[in-house]
C-alpha cells in the first residue's frame, strides 16, 4: 500500500501533480500491478514517481541542479538534514 504521506520534495512549475488522474489512469495495468520499475525522463517535482511509488526507479531531467539535489538526498540524507 501507498504511503500517502510521500510528497513531491520541491513544487515545480509545470509540474505533473494535477494531471495525476488522467496520467494514472493511462498507465498500463501490469505497470500498476507489478510495481517494480519506473523511468521518468523529466522527474521535475516527482509527482507521479511519489504517487506511483515504485519499488525500483530510474530518473532523469534536464536541470543539473534538481537532479543534484536528488542525488543528496538519496546518498547524504543525514548531511542535508
Amino acid at each position: 500500500m501507498n504511503n500517502t504521506r510521500v510528497l513531491p520534495i520541491v513544487k515545480w512549475v509545470g509540474g505533473k501533480r494535477q494531471l495525476l488522474g488522467n496520467i494514472i489512469e493511462k498507465l498500463p495495468a501490469e505497470v500498476l500491478e507489478d510495481r517494480t520499475a519506473y523511468f521518468e525522463p523529466f522527474i521535475g517535482g516527482g509527482a507521479v514517481l511519489f504517487r506511483l511509488q515504485m519499488s525500483n526507479a530510474v530518473i532523469n531531467d534536464h536541470n543539473e541542479e534538481l537532479i543534484n539535489l536528488y542525488r543528496v538526498i538519496r546518498d547524504r540524507p543525514a548531511e542535508l538534514i
